[in-house]
């Protein structure tokens, strides 16, 4: 059976999917004001619903500030790269949702990028399950992490898509080579 190309749209969909799913099932975030006095009386809020206040890690970082993680997913048809990006206390919230570790409980510099790394690795795992019906030739190369943006060049095409990651601002990214005509 020969694989096709999928379109860079659909990844950034199936992205956003992952993400939310991996905040529905393996990040936990400590709950602040009305959503916490919310699940002390036994109701359960949304993964969705904003902190009813603003901590520092929902500021998001300018461009230029931004860090993240990338992965390539590759197969005979498809050869994309998906990414994660937020600030660097942005990378340290994530990965004290991973660890179920308190907003104020110490995690070092590595431990933030490999648990930032492990968060790409999970979602374009999904990704990689979800696209593998279209593509059963797609493998997932080992997550980078990067202290500075991709600079997207002539030949490379990119979408993206802001998202909220419990209280963590993001971008999610799909970037891969421009198709020849």
């Amino acid at each position: 059976m020969s694989s096709k190309s999928i379109p860079i749209a659909e990844w950034l969909a199936s992205l956003r999917v992952a993400a939310n799913d991996l905040l529905r099932t393996s990040l936990r975030f400590e709950q602040t004001g009305a959503a916490a006095a919310e699940r002390g009386r036994g109701k359960r809020t949304s993964a969705k619903a904003a902190p009813a206040k603003k901590k520092p890690d929902a500021k998001r970082a300018p461009a230029a500030e931004q860090h993240g993680a990338y992965i390539a997913v590759l197969g005979e048809a498809n050869a994309m790269h998906l990414g994660i990006t937020t600030s660097p206390e942005g990378c340290r919230a994530l990965a004290r949702g991973l660890l179920g570790m308190r907003a104020d409980e110490e995690l070092s510099e590595h431990d933030a990028v490999d648990g930032v790394s492990e968060v790409m690795n999970i979602i374009a795992g999904k990704v990689k399950s979800t696209m593998s019906d279209r593509d059963h030739s797609l493998r997932l190369g080992m997550p980078i992490f990067m202290q500075q943006p991709i600079q997207v060049r002539e030949g490379l095409e990119r979408v993206q898509a802001d998202v909220m990651i419990g209280p963590v601002p993001c971008t999610l990214m799909v970037f891969r080579m421009k198709e020849a005509a």
